[in-house]
Order: C-alpha cells, then sequence, then structure tokens
C-alpha cells in the first residue's frame, strides 16, 4: 500500500486573492457569467507574489501534493468550477492536484464554523497519517492562533495565517514545506 500524499488546507482570500481590484464575488460573477471580462477578472484574481510561494511549495514536494480548500468561495463554487478559476487564474498546478470528488472541501456546515473545526472534521473523516499543512488569514483563521504557539496543540508547527493585504510571502514557505515532509498522527491518537 503506498503512502497517501500529503495534503494543504488551502484557503483563498487574503492568502492568494488579495482583494486589489478583484475580490471573491467578481470571481463567482465571472464564472456564473455576470461579469463583463470574466478572462480579466481570471488573470486578475491571484496575487503573483502569492502564487508563486505556493507553485514552490508545491514543486518543493516533488508535486506530491493535494489540496484541499477550506474557503469560503466552497459554498458558491464547486469543485469543477474551482479548479477552472485556479487553471484560467494561472493555479493549474492547483486544479490538477485538488483532491477527489469526495474530499476536495472540509465539510461545509448550515453556517460557516470555525476553521479549526472544519480542518479537524475533514481530519477526522479522511485522515490516514499523511503530513498536512494548514494555510489561512488571520480573520477566518482566527480558531487556528493557538496552534502557532502552544506545543502541545495537535496542529502544531503546520499552521501559516497570513496577513490581510499580504498573503502568502517567502516567509511561509519552510513552515509549509516542513509540515508537509512530516507524518502526522491522527486525530485523537497518540504519538
Amino acid at each position: 500500500m503506498s503512502t497517501p500524499l500529503p495534503v494543504l488546507f488551502l484557503d483563498i482570500d487574503d492568502v492568494l486573492c488579495l482583494n486589489n481590484g478583484v475580490s471573491g464575488i467578481d470571481v463567482v460573477d465571472a464564472v456564473k457569467g455576470w461579469h463583463d471580462d470574466p478572462a480579466a477578472v481570471y488573470r486578475a484574481a491571484f496575487a503573483p507574489g502569492a502564487a508563486e510561494v505556493l507553485e514552490r511549495v508545491h514543486d518543493s514536494m516533488g508535486g506530491g501534493l493535494r489540496y484541499v480548500v477550506s474557503s469560503t468561495w466552497r459554498w458558491s463554487l464547486g469543485r469543477e468550477q474551482l479548479r477552472e478559476v485556479f487553471r484560467k487564474g494561472g493555479l493549474g498546478f492547483v486544479a490538477t492536484h485538488l483532491h477527489d470528488a469526495n474530499r476536495w472541501c472540509t465539510p461545509m456546515r448550515s453556517t460557516p464554523g470555525m476553521r479549526i473545526d472544519e480542518v479537524a472534521d475533514w481530519l477526522f473523516r479522511h485522515h490516514r497519517g499523511e503530513a498536512y499543512a494548514i494555510v489561512d488569514d488571520e480573520f477566518s483563521g482566527h480558531s487556528l492562533q493557538p496552534a502557532l504557539t502552544r506545543p502541545d496543540h495537535p496542529f502544531f508547527g503546520r499552521v501559516v495565517l497570513c496577513e490581510e493585504g499580504v498573503g502568502l510571502h517567502d516567509g511561509h514557505a519552510q513552515t509549509l514545506v516542513d509540515a508537509l515532509s512530516t507524518p502526522a498522527v491522527r486525530l485523537g491518537e497518540r504519538k
């Protein structure tokens, strides 16, 4: 039996999409055919620097990585729509490596919950000991904040929180690579 590929839980707003002229709402409008110039929206959706950092992390894993979307974008866009957005936005590697149809996003609740609960729920359902990392922003990922400083936290060393308007940057890359290179025990199991 082969070892499962590492998983990166990926938020989008304030991680890749910095809302500098193009927001998630614009992307949804483009997907649904309600925007005058959808191609321009896709080209501007993802900050080039953030996209480059994510691609370097991806490449450092030898392309052996799966993405699970934890972003609120999953409320408006399905898996195939998001794959198309990633492709048209220059992140084809994410589109190609988005987890399968049953595991591509964290569980959706009737009302958006705390990100820590959504990630933990996915891990309880699907985790098989593979390495994982979580990239989110400080606002939607505020529930993950303790994982940055508490060594006893189950997500310690596996979380990157991006600053609003800054997004993913070079200073985050090594934390993600380290987490994605370190197998993890299943939640609830002892090390």
